[in-house]
């Protein structure tokens, strides 16, 4: 037998090395790892080598519209809407066609139904049942900017499009559980653009139901763009619930939780103006909009941004409670009311790391509000959980970074502060500066330490205590300027030590009030 050289043996292991490599899938991530249908003879693969569908892309000579016909089924539990009577063409009613497809899979005992790429009608709701996915061809989260050029007339051509019409007019706010789409208990939906091509674009918008109404534990929602839609996508009594790569622009409620007593996830949910900038219609967003609406859940929020509403996130409290949870890496961009109100949080409380916020009004371009008062935080008086930011930044042309009230505890560490006091004028073309404190302390206990105040007009007042404060710990911040901490009243404790400012007296200050 000939000897094989030293290089010739090290590749031949390499490749028998990975010819016996297996994926390895957490049980409770499966879903997003199964082999996926491959209808339209093309396909990409994924990082841990499956195949999967790849969007069908504009052909001279191809109606996108109008995808061939599949086999209704396939091994392995995989199901086409268009062998159930789909036809795609953006005009024919394929709300029955989707749900024998979504049926057939569930008396299947689970599986995949899959939409090729086209333009589906519905005029009716669906229903996704347990163990069964509805899958578009989106891989990743589609983005489509509708205000001008390619997409402003809101026909698309390059992926799997749904065309919800139903419930328009009909109020729906955060008690409203009808929807465009029902996520039952191990349900998914994927990879889908879904678009209200009869919603207003420059008038007020019109409400409907809920698009995404996720009801069931372990239901999972991925790649998926709502445009035009009202109220985007609620979590009801759905524990473990998971949600990523959400994109678009819902109108009155981005993202709502609730009754949510085990670890849910929501990952990466970025909210853009894309379906419309044009007032009125974006006026009414920035004025009640809210992005984030928490009630009583649990834990994991990653990567999730939000631009021009009234609040980016807002924590309530329900008939169930409130919310504790992790919160890294969150921002929010033009909020007119608040980047964060907190109505009342549980006493474990709501963690923020890596937040970005900036709270104002650009009054004329999102924002027509000459009312308006824009702070970054603000606590309410019935709040007695913890609330705790760390390394995150707050600026733009705010009114206020905080104003902190109820018997709760209010941190911010290694924090940034800057352009606090700015009020809107009245003829809305500039701002005035009348001496806002940066933190307005109206209660509770606050907690300042190893951050950085760089804004505020004419020795702005960094604090203000105020007589309903219960405590304040101001230590190891450096100011521009001079430090101000003004305490207007009360009997409770205030600590003002080991801060470094512009002041000529270069000792270190140990104050307590």
């Amino acid at each position: 037998m000939a000897m094989r050289s030293l290089p010739e043996l090290f590749w031949l292991s390499v490749l028998l090395l990975l010819s016996n490599v297996v994926p390895a899938v957490d049980g409770a991530h499966r879903f997003r790892h199964e082999l996926q249908d491959r209808p339209m003879g093309m396909a990409s693969f994924t990082s841990i080598g499956h195949v999967l569908p790849t969007a069908m892309r504009t052909m001279p000579g191809v109606n996108q519209h109008a995808p061939a016909a599949q086999e209704s089924s396939a091994p392995g539990g995989h199901f086409n809407v268009l062998a159930f009577g789909a036809k795609g063409d953006g005009a024919t009613d394929d709300t029955e066609a989707f749900a024998k497809a979504l049926k057939a899979a569930s008396d299947a005992g689970g599986g995949h139904v899959y939409a090729p790429p086209a333009e589906y009608l519905l005029k009716g709701n669906l229903t996704i049942p347990g163990g069964v996915a509805l899958k578009g061809s989106y891989q990743v989260v589609p983005s489509h900017d509708c205000r001008s050029g390619r997409w402003a007339n809101l026909t698309f051509n390059d992926g799997s499009v749904l065309i919800p019409t139903g419930g328009r007019g009909v109020p729906c706010d955060i008690d409203c559980t009808d929807a465009f789409i029902a996520v039952q208990a191990n349900g998914v939906l994927q990879g889908f653009t879904i678009v209200y091509k009869e919603q207003e674009r420059q008038a007020l918008p019109v409400s409907y139901p809920w698009t995404i109404f996720m009801n069931g534990n372990n239901a999972a929602v991925t790649d998926v763009e709502l445009l035009g839609s009202w109220n985007g996508l609620a979590a009801v009594g759905a524990h473990r619930h998971y949600v990523a790569r959400l994109q678009g622009q819902p109108i009155n409620i981005g993202v709502f939780v609730d009754e949510t007593y085990d670890i849910g996830r929501l990952e990466d949910i970025h909210f853009n103006p894309w379906f419309s900038s044009s007032q009125p219609f974006v006026g009414y967003q920035t004025t009640f909009g809210r992005a984030f609406v928490m009630g009583r859940s649990d834990w994991y929020v990653f990567n999730t941004f939000a631009f021009g509403y009234a609040i980016g996130y807002h924590f309530i409290e329900r008939a169930k409670g409130s919310m504790n949870g992790n919160f890294l890496g969150i921002g929010m961009d033009l909020a007119t009311n608040a980047s964060v109100q907190v109505d009342q949080s549980q006493a474990y409380g709501i963690l923020i790391t890596n937040g970005e916020f900036t709270a104002f009004c650009d009054n004329g371009g999102f924002c027509q509000r000459r009312d308006a008062s824009p702070r970054h935080v603000v606590v309410g008086p019935a709040n007695v959980g913890a609330v705790k930011f760390v390394n995150s930044a707050f600026w733009g042309p705010a009114v206020q970074v905080a104003q902190t009230a109820g018997a709760g505890t209010v941190t911010f560490s290694q924090c940034h502060f800057d352009a606090w006091d700015n009020h809107l004028s009245s003829d809305g073309k500039s701002y005035t500066h009348n001496g806002t404190a940066a933190i307005d302390q109206q209660g509770g206990t606050l907690i300042v330490t190893t951050s950085e105040f760089t804004g505020g007009f004419n020795r702005p007042a960094h604090v203000e205590v105020g007589e309903r404060a219960s405590k304040t710990i101001f230590t190891e911040n450096i100011v521009r300027g001079v430090l101000n901490v003004v305490k207007t009243g009360g009997k409770g404790k205030v600590i003002v030590s080991n801060n470094a400012d512009d002041s000529a007296d270069d000792s270190i200050d140990e104050a307590v009030v």
